[in-house]
C-alpha cells in the first residue's frame, strides 16, 4: 500500500490529480459574494412572523394563560399554546420529554409558553408581551448535589428516581487487586463547568403549507431527518407530506442537532393561517436553546505501577444535565466508555449519573461527553510526576509495538507523525533537524518505538517513507 506523498505514485511518471494539489471549496465563492442563503434569508410571498413567549420562572406550574389581548393587537393572525400541541417529542426514544410550548409546567428560564404570528416582527413583539401567565412557583433545582438530595418536587416524572436522569455502570477486572499492587494510587475531584456552542448564526426555521396540505420547513438544522420524524409525530401528518430542507449552517458544533420546539412552532402557525410563517431567535433566545457541553463532576482513582503501567482505574461522573433529556443518556456513557482506549487499563469501574436541573438542557457540544473526563483524567496524571511522563510513554509504545495489527494506515501515519513531530520541535528548539538533538526524544526509546512501528507496517505490507521504513 502506497502512501506516498509527493507528486507522483511510486515508479510511475503520472502526477497525481488530488493529492497534494490546492482546491478551491466548493461553496467558498458564494459565500464570500453574499450569495448563500441561510434560513433567515429566505423571504416568501405573504410572510407571517413568529415569536415565542417564554418563561421568567425556572420552576413552575402554569395555572393559566390569557391570550384574549393578544389576539385582539391590529396585526396578530394567530396565538397557539401547549394545549394545542400536546404531544412529546425528542431525539432519543428514550427522552421523549419535550414540549412545543410547555403545557401544565416550566422548566427553566427560557421554557416558551405561547406563540404568536403576526405580520410584522415588531407586531409580533407586542403581541408576545400582552399574554398573561399565571404561575404557581416551585423549588428551583440549580446544581448536582440539590438534584440528588432533593426528590421532591420532581423536573419530570420518568427516570431512575427523583431528579436523576438516567443511572449507567461499566466494570471489568477485579479492581481491588488492582489497587493492591499499585505503587502509586492517586484519588482526585475535578469539576468541569460546561460551555455552550455560540454559532455566528441563530436558529432561524420557516415553515409553509401548500394547498394540498403538505409542509415544507427550511430550517438552520444540523439534522433535518429527526426534524422531519419529530413533525410527523407532532403535527400528527403523514411523513411523506413533511419535507425538511437543511439550509446551510453558520455554525452549529452540535447545537442544532435536536429538533427545536420553535421549528414545531412556526409549522403549526403555518397550518392554522395559511400563509409561510419564519422565526429567527435572538441570541438570548440562543442561550435558552443551548444544548451545550455538559458541566460534570468527577472522582477518579487510578493506580499505577513505578514503570508508567495502570494496575487499576475507579471513576465517577456526575452530568448536570438541564431541564431536558436531549442526548443525555448517549453523553452520560461517553463521560466514561473512552478512558480505557487512550490508556491500557487492565481493570476498570465506570459509574455515571445524569441529573435533571432548572436550567437550560445540555446535549451534544462537540466530543459529546467525552472532553469533559479527558480533561480530569490528563490532569490527573499531570499531577504525578514521578508517573506521568512513563504512562504516556508507555501509552505510545503500545500504539506502535501492537501485535494484532488490524489498521495498517494508524501505523504508518503514527510513525510519520512521530518523526515529523520530533524533526520539527527539534529544529524548533536546538536549530538541527536531527531527532536525537530534540529534548523531547530524551529519556526514551524513541528509536526502538519508530523500529517497532516499522515492523508493524511491513507485517500489514503497508509502505511509507519514513525514518522507521528506510
Amino acid at each position: 500500500m502506497d502512501t506516498n506523498n509527493g507528486n507522483k505514485r511510486k515508479g510511475k511518471d503520472k502526477p497525481l490529480k488530488v493529492v497534494g494539489k490546492p482546491f478551491r471549496k466548493v461553496d467558498a465563492r458564494s459565500k464570500c459574494t453574499g450569495q448563500t442563503r441561510f434560513a433567515d434569508d429566505i423571504v416568501l410571498p405573504r410572510m407571517l412572523f413568529a415569536k415565542l413567549l417564554r418563561s421568567h420562572e425556572p420552576h413552575a406550574r402554569i395555572k393559566s394563560i390569557d391570550t384574549s389581548k393578544a389576539l385582539a393587537l391590529p396585526g396578530v393572525l394567530c396565538v397557539i399554546t401547549g394545549r394545542d400541541l400536546p404531544i412529546p417529542y425528542g431525539i432519543l426514544p428514550v427522552s421523549q420529554d419535550e414540549h412545543t410550548l410547555c403545557i401544565d409546567k416550566v422548566r427553566f428560564i427560557g421554557d416558551p409558553v405561547a406563540a404568536v404570528a403576526a405580520i410584522d416582527e415588531d407586531t409580533a413583539f407586542d403581541a408576545m408581551n400582552l399574554i398573561e401567565v399565571e404561575y404557581e412557583r416551585l423549588q428551583t433545582i440549580t446544581n448536582i448535589e440539590e438534584a440528588l438530595m432533593v426528590e421532591e418536587p420532581r423536573i419530570h416524572d420518568y427516570g431512575d428516581g427523583g431528579n436523576v436522569h438516567k443511572k449507567v455502570h461499566l466494570e471489568f477486572g477485579d479492581l481491588d487487586k488492582g489497587f493492591a499492587e499499585a505503587d502509586h494510587v492517586r484519588e482526585d475531584i475535578f469539576f468541569y463547568e460546561g460551555n455552550t456552542h455560540l454559532p455566528m448564526e441563530q436558529h432561524a426555521a420557516v415553515a409553509h403549507f401548500d394547498p394540498d396540505g403538505k409542509l415544507t420547513l427550511w430550517s438552520s438544522t444540523q439534522t433535518p431527518h429527526y426534524v422531519h420524524r419529530a413533525l410527523s409525530k407532532v403535527l400528527e401528518m403523514p411523513a411523506a407530506h413533511v419535507r425538511v430542507i437543511a439550509t446551510p449552517n453558520g455554525g452549529g458544533f452540535g447545537g442544532k442537532s435536536d429538533p427545536f420546539n420553535h421549528e414545531v412552532a412556526v409549522c403549526e402557525l403555518a397550518r392554522r393561517t395559511g400563509r409561510p410563517v419564519k422565526i429567527t431567535l435572538t441570541r438570548e433566545e440562543v442561550f435558552y436553546c443551548h444544548r451545550g457541553r455538559h458541566p460534570v463532576l468527577m472522582r477518579i482513582k487510578t493506580g499505577v505501577k513505578k514503570d508508567g503501567a495502570v494496575t487499576a482505574m475507579d471513576f465517577e461522573s456526575y452530568l448536570d444535565g438541564g431541564a431536558y433529556g436531549s442526548y443525555g443518556v448517549a453523553s452520560t456513557f461517553y463521560t466514561g466508555a473512552l478512558q480505557t482506549v487512550t490508556y491500557e487499563v487492565p481493570r476498570y469501574r465506570f459509574r455515571g449519573v445524569r441529573v435533571f436541573t432548572n436550567k437550560p438542557p445540555c446535549g451534544p457540544k462537540r466530543g459529546h461527553g467525552t472532553p469533559q473526563p479527558r480533561f480530569g483524567l490528563e490532569i490527573q496524571l499531570d499531577k504525578s510526576p514521578q508517573t506521568s511522563r512513563l504512562i504516556r510513554q508507555r501509552c505510545a509504545s503500545n500504539i506502535w509495538s501492537s501485535q494484532t495489527p488490524s489498521r495498517p494506515i494508524i501505523y504508518a501515519s503514527a510513525r510519520w507523525v512521530l518523526g515529523h513531530v520530533l524533526r520539527k520541535w527539534s529544529r524548533a528548539l536546538t536549530g538541527k533537524t536531527n531527532i536525537a538533538s530534540c529534548p523531547l526524544a530524551k529519556g526514551w526509546d524513541w528509536r526502538a518505538a519508530l523500529t517497532s512501528a516499522a515492523r508493524g507496517c511491513r507485517s500489514t505490507g503497508t509502505t511509507c517513507r519514513t525514518v522507521a521504513c528506510s
